[in-house]
């Protein structure tokens, strides 16, 4: 889909490809959202 979506825009499939890759992060995020917030960061010295 990529392929034909940059043929069609004259863009890169590249572009629709990392497009996707951050909706698909922003929706996991927002999934797991109060999981992530308990994690206690490293303190690396």
């Amino acid at each position: 889909m990529a392929l034909r979506f940059a043929r069609l825009f004259g863009n890169s499939a590249e572009f629709w490809l990392n497009a996707q890759r951050a909706v698909d992060l922003w929706e996991a995020a927002q999934l797991i959202e109060s999981d992530v917030a308990r994690i206690e960061p490293l303190m690396v010295a």
